[in-house]
């Protein structure tokens, strides 16, 4: 019924008290059941842990030194399951490489500084990262759902994008009036390191579509950005990304009227199974707060009115 650490902490308990009756209310056990226990261990041990008398008990010598090692130990056992406040173990945490530098960096800043015994480990991948072969504790994507059981995904936003372009390049080729007028336009080409195909370009009212003739592809999309910036080519490119430059001129967004409603999604994952540590609990909430948030995470460049 009781095993080797059961008889340990009602020895303890027993130790701290005149009777057994006073260890028995403290455990929720039955008297019986700590003499009972007494007994066996005493058995074990082949030594006396408790003189008796009618109306009380009183610790043996060894069953002092017996009682200083059975507190270590038991107290090195309580100390393994303290979770938080001695663990150094990391928040390892995956996403795409923009999204970590534009927003999961600024959110471990403030994370920290609220919570400096939390640690992180972060690896930015623009592959999908299989969070439990990876042991991630945390992930972000972009894209569809995730439909594995061994995950745990919620969409806490939408991806949405504008075709912009610099008023240099506009000048020069004009203003496209539909998205098949991109394909006598140059453009950028954005890879998707997952499928290793070009993403699609998405509008409102009109099939995806792919520029026949890109001027310049790339798997990054701060690379993309810079060819837009550097007049390479019109892109579609994400809000959240264009939206400064759209703000300060430098970028000029054209096709509103068929702009991309949110085709795609901005995923947090985890994984499934076991319980959730509280660092992790901590910054997972974080996480979903602010990724919620259009002020954090844009998803318009228009301004407010």
């Amino acid at each position: 019924m009781f095993n080797r650490l059961d008889y340990l902490k009602f020895f303890c308990t027993a130790a701290k008290h005149k009777t057994f009756k006073d260890a028995a209310l403290e455990m929720n056990v039955s008297p019986q059941v700590i003499t009972r226990c007494i007994k066996e261990l005493e058995a074990d041990l082949g030594e006396i842990l408790f003189i008796r008398s009618t109306r009380s008990i009183k610790i043996s010598p060894f069953g002092l030194q017996f009682y200083d090692k059975a507190k270590a130990a038991l107290g090195l056992i309580d100390q393994m399951f303290i979770a938080e406040a001695n663990d150094d173990l990391p928040v390892r945490i995956t996403a795409p490489a923009v999204i970590c530098r534009l927003f999961v960096m600024p959110l471990i800043q403030r994370i920290s500084a609220e919570n400096p015994d939390i640690h992180f480990d972060v690896r930015p991948a623009d592959t999908f990262s299989d969070v439990v072969e990876g042991q991630i504790d945390i992930g972000i994507r972009v894209g569809s759902q995730l439909t594995s059981t061994r995950f745990i995904a919620r969409s806490v936003g939408k991806i949405r994008h504008v075709v912009v372009a610099t008023p240099e390049l506009i000048a020069k080729y004009g203003i496209p009036e539909t998205p098949d007028d991109l394909h006598r336009l140059p453009t950028t080409a954005l890879l998707d390191k997952n499928k290793n195909q070009v993403w699609p370009w998405f509008f409102s009212g009109h099939p995806s579509i792919i520029p026949s003739k890109p001027a310049f592809t790339t798997d990054s999309s701060d690379s993309e950005l810079a060819a837009v910036q550097a007049g390479l080519g019109f892109g579609q490119i994400a809000v959240f990304m264009a939206a400064p430059y759209i703000k300060s001129g430098e970028l000029i967004p054209v096709l509103e009227d068929y702009e991309d409603q949110g085709e795609l999604d901005l995923f947090l994952y985890r994984p499934q199974s076991g319980p959730v540590p509280h660092r992790t609990r901590l910054v997972y909430d974080a996480f979903v707060k602010c990724f919620s948030d259009p002020d954090f995470f844009q998803t318009e460049y228009r301004q407010k009115i």
